[in-house]
Protein backbone atom coordinates (compact mmCIF):
# COMPACT_ATOMS: atom_id res chain seq x y z
CA UNK A 1 0.00 0.00 0.00
CA UNK A 2 1.47 3.24 -1.05
CA UNK A 3 0.47 6.83 -0.82
CA UNK A 4 0.05 7.57 -4.51
CA UNK A 5 -2.10 10.31 -5.52
CA UNK A 6 -2.46 10.93 -9.24
CA UNK A 7 -3.98 14.50 -9.20
CA UNK A 8 -4.69 16.72 -5.42
CA UNK A 9 -7.35 19.29 -4.87
CA UNK A 10 -6.45 22.59 -3.29
CA UNK A 11 -7.96 21.11 -0.37
CA UNK A 12 -5.73 18.31 -0.14
CA UNK A 13 -2.79 19.96 -0.38
CA UNK A 14 -3.77 22.05 2.71
CA UNK A 15 -4.55 18.82 4.61
CA UNK A 16 -0.79 17.55 4.09
CA UNK A 17 1.63 17.51 6.76
CA UNK A 18 3.74 20.01 6.94
CA UNK A 19 6.79 18.04 8.41
CA UNK A 20 8.50 15.20 6.80
CA UNK A 21 6.21 15.80 4.06
CA UNK A 22 6.32 13.24 1.01
CA UNK A 23 6.59 16.12 -1.50
CA UNK A 24 9.31 17.92 0.14
CA UNK A 25 12.53 18.36 -2.02
CA UNK A 26 16.36 16.96 0.23
CA UNK A 27 16.97 19.57 2.84
CA UNK A 28 13.93 21.26 3.02
CA UNK A 29 13.97 21.10 6.48
CA UNK A 30 16.12 22.58 9.36
CA UNK A 31 15.64 21.62 12.47
CA UNK A 32 16.93 25.03 14.17
CA UNK A 33 14.92 27.09 11.87
CA UNK A 34 11.77 24.90 12.17
CA UNK A 35 11.57 24.47 15.55
CA UNK A 36 10.08 27.46 16.20
CA UNK A 37 7.00 26.95 13.70
CA UNK A 38 6.21 23.79 15.38
CA UNK A 39 6.17 24.95 18.97
CA UNK A 40 5.11 28.37 19.18
CA UNK A 41 3.13 28.77 15.82
CA UNK A 42 1.83 25.20 15.95
CA UNK A 43 1.94 24.66 12.23
CA UNK A 44 1.00 21.29 11.56
CA UNK A 45 -0.37 21.05 8.41
CA UNK A 46 0.61 22.80 4.49
CA UNK A 47 -2.14 25.22 5.09
CA UNK A 48 -1.14 26.22 8.58
CA UNK A 49 2.72 26.93 6.57
CA UNK A 50 0.37 28.96 3.27
CA UNK A 51 -1.70 31.24 6.47
CA UNK A 52 1.61 32.33 8.49
CA UNK A 53 3.71 32.69 4.69
CA UNK A 54 0.24 34.92 3.72
CA UNK A 55 1.13 37.94 5.78
CA UNK A 56 4.44 38.23 3.37
CA UNK A 57 2.48 39.51 0.86
CA UNK A 58 -0.19 41.64 2.86
CA UNK A 59 2.24 44.80 2.38
CA UNK A 60 -0.67 47.16 3.56
CA UNK A 61 0.10 45.92 7.29
CA UNK A 62 3.05 44.11 7.17
CA UNK A 63 6.54 45.19 6.99
CA UNK A 64 9.62 43.30 6.65
CA UNK A 65 10.88 44.10 9.67
CA UNK A 66 11.74 41.74 12.93
CA UNK A 67 9.70 44.23 14.90
CA UNK A 68 6.66 44.53 12.36
CA UNK A 69 3.74 46.53 14.24
CA UNK A 70 1.44 44.20 12.61
CA UNK A 71 -1.21 42.86 14.81
CA UNK A 72 0.08 38.67 13.71
CA UNK A 73 3.34 39.92 14.10
CA UNK A 74 2.70 41.49 17.40
CA UNK A 75 0.78 38.53 18.79
CA UNK A 76 3.58 35.99 17.43
CA UNK A 77 6.38 38.46 19.46
CA UNK A 78 4.10 37.81 22.57
CA UNK A 79 3.91 34.11 22.51
CA UNK A 80 7.54 34.18 22.49
CA UNK A 81 8.80 34.18 18.83
CA UNK A 82 11.80 36.25 18.64
CA UNK A 83 11.40 37.11 14.50
CA UNK A 84 7.98 36.56 13.28
CA UNK A 85 8.75 37.39 9.92
CA UNK A 86 12.12 34.94 9.49
CA UNK A 87 9.33 32.66 10.88
CA UNK A 88 6.88 33.61 7.58
CA UNK A 89 10.14 33.28 5.38
CA UNK A 90 11.02 29.79 6.26
CA UNK A 91 7.13 28.88 6.21
CA UNK A 92 7.76 30.19 2.59
CA UNK A 93 10.45 28.15 1.83
CA UNK A 94 8.96 25.16 2.69
CA UNK A 95 6.73 25.97 0.47
CA UNK A 96 8.41 26.91 -2.34
CA UNK A 97 10.82 23.39 -1.78
CA UNK A 98 7.57 21.22 -1.91
CA UNK A 99 7.10 19.43 -5.36
CA UNK A 100 4.59 20.58 -8.11
CA UNK A 101 1.99 17.64 -7.31
CA UNK A 102 1.87 18.63 -3.34
CA UNK A 103 2.34 22.54 -4.06
CA UNK A 104 -1.22 24.07 -3.35
CA UNK A 105 0.08 27.52 -4.82
CA UNK A 106 0.27 25.61 -8.31
CA UNK A 107 -2.71 24.21 -10.27
CA UNK A 108 -2.67 20.90 -11.13
CA UNK A 109 -2.33 20.14 -15.27
CA UNK A 110 -5.62 20.59 -16.59
CA UNK A 111 -6.14 16.56 -17.60
CA UNK A 112 -9.75 17.17 -19.57
CA UNK A 113 -11.05 14.04 -18.21
CA UNK A 114 -13.44 15.84 -15.00
CA UNK A 115 -17.48 16.65 -15.68
CA UNK A 116 -18.40 20.31 -17.40
CA UNK A 117 -20.59 21.67 -14.71
CA UNK A 118 -23.90 20.68 -16.32
CA UNK A 119 -22.99 17.49 -16.75
CA UNK A 120 -22.46 17.52 -13.01
CA UNK A 121 -25.53 19.22 -12.52
CA UNK A 122 -27.52 16.50 -14.41
CA UNK A 123 -25.90 14.03 -12.38
CA UNK A 124 -27.39 15.46 -9.08
CA UNK A 125 -30.93 15.76 -10.52
CA UNK A 126 -30.73 12.25 -11.45
CA UNK A 127 -29.24 10.99 -8.07
CA UNK A 128 -32.30 12.25 -6.77
CA UNK A 129 -35.02 10.37 -9.44
CA UNK A 130 -35.66 6.74 -8.45
CA UNK A 131 -34.31 5.97 -12.66
CA UNK A 132 -31.86 8.76 -13.15
CA UNK A 133 -28.92 8.39 -15.85
CA UNK A 134 -25.78 9.15 -14.19
CA UNK A 135 -22.95 9.96 -16.55
CA UNK A 136 -19.56 8.22 -15.12
CA UNK A 137 -17.27 11.13 -13.82
CA UNK A 138 -13.54 9.72 -15.14
CA UNK A 139 -11.75 13.04 -13.17
CA UNK A 140 -8.59 11.61 -11.52
CA UNK A 141 -8.58 14.59 -9.00
CA UNK A 142 -8.64 13.33 -4.79
CA UNK A 143 -10.99 15.62 -3.76
CA UNK A 144 -12.70 14.79 -0.30
CA UNK A 145 -10.20 12.79 1.95
CA UNK A 146 -6.66 11.43 1.66
CA UNK A 147 -7.58 8.41 1.88
CA UNK A 148 -8.64 8.40 -1.54
CA UNK A 149 -4.46 8.52 -2.34
CA UNK A 150 -3.64 5.64 -0.82
CA UNK A 151 -2.80 2.54 -3.80
CA UNK A 152 -2.43 -0.85 -3.83
CA UNK A 153 -1.26 -1.19 -7.19
CA UNK A 154 1.56 1.23 -7.79
CA UNK A 155 4.53 1.52 -10.28
CA UNK A 156 8.02 2.24 -8.55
Amino acid sequence: VSFAPIKLSKDLKDQMPAWLHLGAQPRTYNKSKDECLQTLHNVKSVKDLRSLAKRLTNTNTHHVLATCPCDPCINDRLAGCKNPIRCAQVAQKILNNLNPTYNPNTSPTKDNLTLMHRRKEKNSQARSQIDGEITFDPSITSKNHLSECFRIFVNK
